[in-house]
């Protein structure tokens, strides 16, 4: 049984580093984008307030 939730313990672990190496770096260029966006649309709005 201790085995058992080493084992899976491992795995779990395995599965999440997967995760963050693999997925999170093919969702950087989504965020690279949108933090973009988010600030042209603050700095849009500012220029706009100060007219």
């Amino acid at each position: 049984m201790i085995e058992f939730i080493q084992t899976l313990g491992k795995g779990i672990v395995q599965g999440f580093r997967q995760y963050i190496d693999n997925d999170l770096s093919s969702y950087v260029p989504l965020f690279i984008i949108a933090a973009v966006l988010i600030i042209a649309v603050k700095i849009k709005s500012w220029i706009q307030s100060r007219h």
